[in-house]
């Protein structure tokens, strides 16, 4: 039975025949009841494909919950910073190869926005930390109160540190620690970095920083 919650002109919750009625951040949505499947149907081969993509980006994703979430936050509900994250990575970062899909760690991005991006970043290992680098912007740069976002993925076990609100753009170095990658001598890691304005929330597109063979002395 679907209710009126306030009067005829209000939301609609609950079922009327086959449609499901329901609210998702305000917005009023409704949906037809699935048909029920036949016994034992297969995926088709189109359903198989998207699904093995779409698995192997919501694990390279996974770490990156908490810094998506700014980087792809500024879009009306009902899209979520992890929608659109995944949407786009899907489209380009994801590529065919014999044995099936991989992720293209280079085409990988965590944020989109009209903030002026990292020039020439660089990243290389000393010790604990990984050492990021960048030109200074030029004058023309889109910044206000900019600070970086850097974010490193492990490769060999799929973990990933972050750091929000570091170094200004004008400073041109950052560092990050790795205590949570649980690196291994040989691991391949991937570095990514953005700009956040710390008084508007806004972004820069991210950029990859480079790979890094992990050195344990």
């Amino acid at each position: 039975m679907a209710i009126l919650t306030d009067g005829v002109n209000g939301p609609v919750t609950g079922r009327l025949g086959n449609v499901i009625f329901y609210q998702v951040k305000g917005q009023n949505r409704a949906r037809s009841l699935p048909r029920i499947p036949k016994r034992g149907r297969k995926p088709s081969p189109e359903q198989v494909m998207q699904r093995s993509k779409f698995r192997l980006m919501q694990q390279w994703l996974k770490p990156m919950k908490r810094i998506v979430r700014i980087g792809f936050g500024r879009f009306e509900p009902p899209k979520t910073g992890h929608n659109v994250a995944m949407s786009y990575n899907m489209r380009h970062a994801i590529v065919e190869t014999e044995n099936g899909f991989s992720v293209d760690p280079q085409a990988i991005r965590f944020s989109a926005g009209p903030l002026t991006p990292p020039v020439n970043a660089q990243v290389h290992q000393e010790g604990e930390m990984l050492h990021f680098s960048w030109d200074k912007p030029d004058i023309h740069a889109v910044l206000g109160d900019a600070r970086t976002v850097l974010f490193v993925h492990n490769e060999r076990n799929g973990l990933g540190c972050d750091k929000l609100y570091g170094s200004g753009a004008d400073d041109c170095s950052d560092a990050l620690a790795t205590h949570f990658l649980s690196l291994l001598p040989g691991d391949v890691c991937h570095a990514y970095m953005a700009f956040v304005n710390a008084e508007t929330g806004e972004v820069s597109d991210s950029v990859y920083a480079g790979q890094i063979v992990v050195v344990i002395e």
